[in-house]
C-alpha cells in the first residue's frame, strides 16, 4: 500500500531490513528477545563475533510509540560503505508499534539524541563521502526493478531527476522543517505560514486538527464530496473511480518555490471509495510525509541546512516498455526451447525407425 519504504543494512553478519526516516535520529533494531508481532527479522548480539552490547539503556519516543533497549557496538555496512565500532541501540521493549513493518528504523534526522552520531555525519568523518547529502526518489510500483526506491548516500544522481534542484532553508536547527508560506486548494487559501516537516518515516499528509477539518468542509461545500474521517484517513465516495473533479493542492515554500499536488498524488481508489492520504494530529505544524515526498526526488542537505526538490525524470514508460520485451524475449526462447524438444524427438523417432528398419533387412 505504499505506506513504508525499507532498505537491507547489513550488521555483523545479519541482513536487516530497516526504515529509514528523516523525522527521527536513533538507528535502532529489534532484539531477538523483543516481543512484537511486525518484526521479520531481529539482531543476536551474540551471534556476532564483533558486537558489544553495554549495559547503558535509553527509551525513544515517538509520535505514536516508543522503544527502550541497550546501546551496543557491531561493524555496520550499508551498500558499498561500510562504518566499524558503530553505535546503535538494541531494542529489548516496545509499545504501540506493531504496525512498523521492519527490522528497526535507520534514524536520518538533525536532533542529536543521547551522543549517537548520525550515519551520514560518521561516514562524512571517515572521508567516505564528500558532502553531508543524502537524498530519496520513491516510487509507488517497487516490481518494476527500473522503477526501484533508491536512497543516494552523499549526492545524488541526476538520471531520475528531470529539472534542477530547487532549495528550501530550514526554519529550524534541530529538524529537517520548513517553512510553508501557505497551502492553496484550488488557488483558495486554506492557511498561511506554518512550518512544515519532511519526513519519509510517515506514510501520508499530517494536518493540524483544525485545518483537517477545513478541508473536510471545503470538499464537502465547494466540491460537493460525502466524505468522512475514518481509519486515520479521509474516505470519499466516488463510484465512478474518477477523481478529477478533487482540488489541487499547491504548497507554496518560503523563497518561492510552489509545488503541486494533483488528485492522482493523493487520493487511492479502494473499490468505489476514494481514500486521501491525509490525516490529522494535535500537533501545530504539518507533516509532509511519502506522499508528498513521492512527487520530488528530495535532497537532504546538513552542510547548507536545506531541502531541495527536483522533478521526477518520466521511468514509468520506459520501465514497462523494458517490462514487455522482457515478456517477449522470454515467450521467444520458451517458443524455441519448445520446437528444439519437438525436432529433437523426431530426429530421435526416425533414428529409431531406421535402426528397427536395418534390423528387420538384415534380418
Amino acid at each position: 500500500m505504499n505506506m513504508q519504504y525499507t532498505g537491507i543494512i547489513k550488521i555483523g553478519e545479519q541482513d536487516l531490513e530497516l526504515l529509514f526516516d528523516t523525522g527521527s535520529s536513533i538507528f535502532w533494531v529489534f532484539s531477538n528477545t523483543c516481543p512484537t508481532q511486525s518484526k521479520k527479522t531481529s539482531f543476536d548480539c551474540q551471534s556476532s563475533p564483533n558486537c558489544l552490547m553495554t549495559k547503558e539503556l535509553y527509551k525513544v519516543e515517538y509520535g505514536q510509540g516508543e522503544i527502550g533497549g541497550n546501546k551496543a557496538f557491531d561493524q555496520l555496512q550499508v551498500s558499498n560503505f561500510t562504518v566499524s565500532n558503530f553505535q546503535f541501540l538494541i531494542v529489548n521493549s516496545q509499545t504501540n508499534l506493531e504496525n512498523l513493518r521492519a527490522d528497526g528504523i535507520c534514524g536520518l534526522g538533525l536532533q542529536d539524541q543521547y551522543g549517537f552520531n548520525s550515519l551520514i555525519n560518521i561516514l562524512y568523518d571517515q572521508h567516505q563521502i564528500d558532502k553531508r547529502i543524502f537524498a530519496f526518489f520513491l516510487n509507488s510500483i517497487p516490481e518494476h526493478i527500473n522503477n526501484a526506491s533508491v536512497l543516494f548516500i552523499g549526492g545524488y544522481d541526476t538520471h531520475y531527476m528531470s529539472s534542477e534542484v530547487k532549495y528550501v532553508k530550514l526554519d529550524k536547527t534541530d529538524s529537517w522543517s520548513v517553512k510553508l508560506n501557505n497551502v492553496q486548494l484550488n488557488k483558495k487559501v486554506l492557511i498561511k505560514d506554518v512550518s512544515a516537516l519532511i519526513d519519509t518515516g510517515t506514510s501520508l499528509i499530517v494536518v493540524p486538527t483544525h485545518q483537517f477539518t477545513s478541508i473536510l468542509s471545503i470538499l464537502r461545500d465547494d466540491y460537493k464530496q460525502f466524505c468522512q474521517y475514518s481509519q486515520y484517513q479521509i474516505k470519499c465516495s466516488c463510484p465512478d473511480g474518477d477523481f478529477s473533479h478533487f482540488p489541487e493542492f499547491e504548497l507554496n515554500f518560503e523563497g518561492d518555490l510552489s509545488l503541486q499536488l494533483h488528485p492522482s498524488d493523493y487520493i487511492q481508489i479502494d473499490v468505489s471509495v476514494c481514500v486521501l492520504s491525509f490525516t490529522k494530529s494535535s500537533n501545530s505544524y504539518w507533516i509532509l510525509g511519502d506522499t508528498f515526498i513521492r512527487k520530488h526526488v528530495t535532497v537532504f542537505d546538513i552542510d547548507n541546512k536545506q531541502i531541495g526538490f527536483a522533478k521526477l525524470a518520466a521511468f514509468e514508460k520506459q520501465s514497462k516498455q523494458i517490462q514487455i520485451n522482457d515478456y517477449l524475449y522470454i515467450f521467444k526462447v520458451v517458443c524455441a526451447c519448445i520446437c528444439i524438444a519437438i525436432a529433437s524427438i523426431w530426429i530421435i523417432r526416425q533414428v529409431s525407425c531406421l535402426g528397427e528398419a536395418s534390423h528387420e533387412m538384415n534380418k
